[in-house]
């Protein structure tokens, strides 16, 4: 086994986050690899609450425009009062668990045991020895075939029995049928979203068929050599070597806009066709063509740090992770766990986000519960995007269309919003979404609540798949109208601030809080997060009309607003300004770093110009110093890595890579790390603090933006040695490079660099 490529451990999971995470995009299981019993958590990407809505709040308007002229005259108490009392709406749906595969097997005393998941192949393994007979059992999930498979042997001629069993927390039946396993359900049509208390209060189902919500089937089919008998409600095989059991879930989900009771998909014998063609073509056919698919992707980035860990000229044996990581708070010598922790990332993007599916939420597509934790939505203020931040680095394009295929939806559905909220054109989307496309400002505190920033940031990351491809088509035909559509918005929500700069007012800094007296504030007259959001966009706009040959009103309109927008400003104590003037911090260490939007990940200031706002954000970060929620700790090493200092971004990582206890995955806390699986410990478990530091780690090795490129531009000391091949740049290149005593030895561009300006940094 390999350091850097298997999560390993020599005993079974015994909580949820010492599970290990199989996915193909559609569908996810978490798997404990028990011995004498053993549980999957089975997941599918449209298994949520809810059905299609329209969100609106009478009087809105009103009330936005009485919160304007409020802050406008730095009445924050008041302006925040209002918009609590009368703009905010309801919580989003809720993405639910389809419950557990169970498989008992009975007493068995062990020895031996060993479990491992095989990032680069994207396999899952386990054996043990029991009574003189050797079992192994190994899963997958197939994209190719969209189905579970799960297989046990037994070696050296023994067999074992079992029976299998799934269990569903949602309405439904249980049933056998044609010696296969059946769960018909539906999910519930509301998550009491309404209900003023925390999200995902209380599951609701509809009476009337038009209302009902999701319907869905989850089949189990079992091929064995030895007995397979049928009970009312469970599977049982009886004397086999070997078995295979193929799963699969369809959904009747068929669009944010069709009711799925009346207007969904076909989805029973839909799922009967995809376990039938799965057991046709055999468990061996399956795994080859799960592999090949798998590292298609997998195999396009190699990173490798420090010398090869060897012993005595052998490779030293691979130790269990917890042990790893366990050791790596009191001696960080163990540089290939930040090429495991790097790899499990870019695992988890490709199991988790393919074409078709939706795109990853905030426990990417692996959730346990019908009451998660912020009902496991889309949270859009930098949640969402971060999941998306190491896609493009990382070679892998087209694990970018779910998050595209969100933003189409986003601006279908929030275009009334913006038309009943705000009286503007185009779209928006506030601070959280879901399966449905809620785009209206959600229930709760206006600090996250009132947030019209979700559908602006949200175009940062797809301009971004032009910038790195130069996809001329997909720019055409899928950004730039989204792109257009959200600055309308914002076009015609821009006021003139005294100085006739141009601004969004009024404007929170997510998540943060100021002082106005002895009152805790969230809402002030504008904010530089929201500013930068509508520079940025309207940078990318005008971009996009440039390369697109447009030159309309709307490219004209957009050039003239951009020298308009108010710009960062810097406070007396040397840091960038968070609020449209020096507000006393409620939280002075708080997680977001909101103002340092336009450094990372907008990219809107330069190395060679602004070097007195560049002193500024460094000065922010130390003010804010270096605790946080996983992925705080995550941002925060990319925006060191922005500023060229590896050593920082090192010890952000290194904070993250501090153990977390699988038991403490529930605990209420702002403290961030990682569990015994790897997950990243927000805490609990959310997703994108993985994703975020596989996009902090590809920052200090690459930096682009589509002029220049910067080889190694934030290298850590201790990183002296070590090579990483197709890492991809903005300009459509990738890169290999290596390095020795900290210095640069080598490197090969692939692609047309003639465009590109290359920095040696090392």
């Amino acid at each position: 086994m390999d350091h850097t490529n298997t999560v390993y451990d020599t005993e079974p999971a015994r909580h949820w986050m010492e599970a290990l995470p199989l996915g193909n995009g559609f569908m996810g299981a978490m798997c404990d690899s028990g011995v004498e019993t053993e549980t999957i958590i089975l997941n599918q990407d449209t298994l949520w609450s809810g059905v299609p809505r329209t969100v609106k709040r009478e009087g809105a308007y009103e009330s936005y425009q009485r919160a304007r002229e409020l802050a406008g005259k730095g009445d924050y108490p008041a302006c925040q009062q209002e918009i609590e009392e009368n703009f905010l709406t309801c919580w989003t749906q809720a993405y639910l668990t389809f419950g557990i595969m169970r498989l008992q097997f009975g007493p068995l005393p062990y020895e031996d045991y060993q479990r491992s998941l095989d990032l680069s192949r994207g396999v899952l393994s386990s054996s043990f020895r029991a009574n003189g007979t050797t079992y192994v059992k190994t899963a997958f999930l197939s994209y190719p075939h969209g189905v579970f498979v799960y297989r046990v042997e037994a070696l050296e001629g023994g067999t074992f029995s079992f029976d299998a069993s799934l269990e569903c927390p949602l309405k439904h039946t249980v049933f056998v049928q044609d010696k296969m396993l059946l769960v018909d359900g539906e999910c519930p049509k509301d998550a009491g979203t309404w209900d003023r208390t925390y999200p995902c209060n209380r599951l609701i189902y509809a009476d009337r068929e038009e209302e009902r919500g999701v319907l869905f089937r989850g089949a189990m089919r079992i091929v064995c050599d030895g007995r397979l008998l049928c009970a009312e409600k469970a599977l049982r095989v009886e004397e086999a070597a070997s078995a295979v059991i193929y799963f699969h879930i369809s959904t009747s989900y068929n669009g944010y806009d069709k009711f799925p009771a009346v207007e969904g998909k076909e989805y029973k014998n839909a799922c009967l066709a995809v376990l039938q063609n799965a057991a046709t073509a055999g468990y061996e056919k399956l795994l080859a063509c799960h592999t090949e698919d798998h590292k298609s992707y997998y195999d396009r980035v190699s990173l490798k740090l420090g010398k090869e860990n060897r012993t005595g000229g052998e490779l030293r044996p691979v130790k269990p992770v917890k042990e790893r990581l366990l050791r790596f708070l009191e001696d960080t010598s163990d540089q290939d766990l930040y090429t495991l922790f790097f790899n499990f990332g870019r695992y988890l993007l490709i199991a988790s986000s393919r074409a078709g599916s939706m795109a990853t939420n905030l426990q990417g597509i692996w959730n346990n519960s019908i009451k998660p934790p912020w009902n496991s939505n889309y949270t859009i203020n930098i949640n969402t995007q971060m999941n998306y931040w190491p896609v493009l680095p990382c070679n892998m394009p087209e694990l970018m269309t779910p998050l595209a295929d969100l933003l189409k939806m986003l601006s279908e559905t929030g275009e009334e919003t913006a038309r009943s909220f705000y009286h503007a054109r185009g779209f928006v989307a506030h601070h959280n979404t879901d399966l449905w496309g809620h785009t209206a400002p959600v229930h709760g505190g206006p600090e996250w609540a009132f947030w019209p920033g979700g559908s602006g940031w949200l175009c940062q990351n797809l301009f971004d798949v032009y910038a790195y491809t130069r996809d001329r088509e997909f720019l055409a035909e899928t950004a730039f109208p989204i792109l257009k559509k959200a600055a309308l918005f914002y076009l015609d929500l821009l006021v003139e601030d005294t100085d006739h700069s141009l601004m969004i007012c009024p404007a929170v800094s997510p998540e943060n809080a100021f002082l106005a007296g002895d009152r805790r504030c969230t809402v002030a007259k504008s904010s530089a997060m929201m500013n930068m959001i509508v520079l940025d966009l309207f940078e990318n706009c005008k971009t996009s009309c440039e390369v697109l040959g447009i030159s309309d009103p709307f490219y004209k309109n957009i050039c003239s607003y951009i020298r308009r927008i108010k710009p960062l400003t810097v406070g007396e104590n040397g840091a960038i300004l968070e609020w449209n003037e020096p507000l006393p911090e409620a939280e002075p260490h708080h997680r977001h770093i909101s103002h340092l939007y336009a450094l990372h990940p907008a990219g809107l200031l330069s190395r060679e110009k602004d070097q007195e706002l560049l002193e500024a954000c460094r000065r922010t970060l130390m003010l804010r110093g270096d605790e946080g929620t996983g992925w705080s700790l995550a941002w925060k090493m990319g925006v060191w890595a922005r500023l060229g200092d590896g050593n920082h971004a090192l010890r952000l990582l290194n904070r993250q890579l501090e153990y977390i206890p699988a038991r403490d995955a529930e605990e209420d806390s702002e403290h961030g790390g990682t569990y015994p699986n790897l997950f990243d410990a927000c805490p609990p478990f959310q997703i994108d603090g993985n994703f975020g530091a596989v996009s902090g780690i590809c920052e200090m090795l690459l930096q682009s933006d589509g002029t220049n490129l910067y080889l190694l531009p934030a290298l850590p000391d201790a990183w002296r040695d070590g090579s990483v091949k197709g890492l991809a740049a903005r300009g459509n290149v990738t890169v290999d490079m290596q390095w020795a005593e900290g210095r640069l030895t080598g490197y090969e561009i692939h692609g047309d660099a003639t465009r590109l300006q290359v920095h040696l940094c090392r």
